[in-house]
């Protein structure tokens, strides 16, 4: 008989960020089911039956810590799952063929529940990482965003730069870690464009996204289920990288409130994005106020100090009630 687990968590093994919200959870007595769905189908195996007149699948994993019925999920807590590791052996093609299966078999059973709540749906999150989308979005909620030009177009990038004030910046289009064979893995940050690369016929090869450099202060803002939690970001080296990310831990936090406003427009933003929870980055300049960056739906919020638990008490209060 399978024990009922009413909030499930999926995410890989080493995930200190979910251990966070998990301890307030295991704290309060609250009972949920980790897993990483990476495991399917090498060390975890699924079946679900859809009968004629029933309305939502039928079934369980198994090879988890415990059994799961599926029935009884009323809340998932999708963090960072590893990809499907399917058994080795076969060709190139045919294992994307088992991770596409696999994909579309777990994912799409667990996604078709009709009872559970989730933070957040991994469609609503695909569809919430296009940064063009998003973009348009928040300005379409009252939020204030960066002239922005994307464009494979080389001259058309001297015009925008010279009409967002002749400092730019470019960033990637979708996360991405970079793999070099000398430096090793990386991520992609945001970074100024010198004026003798704005005509660069390497921007020809693909989409590029330029936007006008804002200096001010950078803002972490991490809203859960309409709950918000700001820290301004402070580095020690303020000559350094535009990308904050760059400064690794050399930065200092200061807690600060969210303008109505801006509020007002972040709700709108995640409610037309269909998210219980986001990690958004502004930029706080003097004389216009908080400048939209971008929306991350799974985004990092633990390396706050002052905000952990916070945020933490936050998730686990929205897994909880979401299974009364």
């Amino acid at each position: 008989m399978t024990e009922p687990a009413r909030i499930l968590v999926l995410t890989h093994d080493d995930d200190p960020t979910a251990d966070v919200v998990l301890h307030h959870l295991n704290a309060r007595g609250t009972p949920f089911v980790r897993c990483d769905p990476g495991s399917f189908p090498a060390d975890l195996c699924l079946t679900a039956r859809l009968d004629p007149g029933a309305t939502a699948w039928d079934g369980q994993f198994s090879g988890a810590p415990r059994e799961i019925d599926l029935q009884s999920v009323r809340a998932v807590y999708y963090r960072r799952p590893s990809d499907f590791r399917v058994f080795g052996g076969g060709s190139p093609s045919e294992e994307a063929f088992a991770r596409s299966q696999a994909r579309h078999g777990f994912s799409g059973v667990l996604s078709s529940l009709p009872e559970a709540v989730w933070l957040n749906n991994p469609a609503a999150m695909a569809d919430a990482r296009v940064k063009p989308h998003q973009l348009a979005v928040a300005a379409r909620c009252g939020l204030q965003v960066p002239a922005t030009l994307i464009t494979n177009e080389p001259e058309m990038v001297s015009d925008f730069a010279r009409s967002a004030g002749g400092r730019i910046v470019t960033k990637s289009l979708a996360t991405m870690v970079t793999v070099d064979d000398v430096r090793g893995s990386g991520v992609l940050y945001t970074a100024e464009v010198a004026e003798d690369l704005w005509a660069d016929p390497s921007i020809a090869a693909t989409a590029h996204l330029f936007q006008e450099l804002i200096e001010g202060v950078d803002i972490r803002l991490t809203v859960v289920a309409g709950e918000f939690f700001a820290a301004e970001i402070h580095p020690s080296d303020l000559e350094g990288p535009v990308d904050i990310r760059a400064h690794h831990e050399n930065v200092n936090y200061r807690v600060v409130e969210v303008p109505d406003d801006v509020r007002r427009g972040v709700i709108d933003l995640l409610r037309e994005l269909r998210l219980a929870f986001a990690a958004l980055d502004f930029r706080v300049v003097s004389g216009r106020g908080w400048i939209f960056l971008e929306a991350n739906p799974n985004g990092q919020w633990a390396f706050i100090p002052e905000l952990r638990d916070s945020i933490a008490q936050a998730i686990a209060d929205f897994l909880e009630s979401s299974c009364r």
